[in-house]
């Protein structure tokens, strides 16, 4: 299965290209309170790569966003016109 991805990172990053989580999403998904979505950074591999963790269920999905989470990554991609990166590994 091949997937395309936005990281979720603790680590300092610009909030030009991040966007913070709210503490409720945090917490429902178990996330360091660091948890940053890095947008313009997307991603494409095969499931399951390095790097990556699974769902309780092996698969993709770890839990779900609020959808106006998700439609803002959404918008500052399409907005931005971010490239999506093809691994092979």
């Amino acid at each position: 299965m091949r997937v395309i991805t936005v990281p979720l990172t603790t680590r300092d990053y610009s909030p030009e290209h991040s966007l913070e989580l709210p503490q409720g999403v945090i917490e429902h998904l178990r996330l360091d309170v660091r948890s940053r979505i890095v947008w313009n950074d997307m991603n494409e591999f095969t499931w399951v790569g390095p790097d990556v963790r699974s769902g309780a269920n092996g698969t993709p999905v770890i839990g779900v966003i609020p959808e106006k989470i998700y439609r803002q990554v959404a918008a500052n991609i399409l907005a931005r016109r971010v490239k999506i990166t093809h691994r092979t590994e």
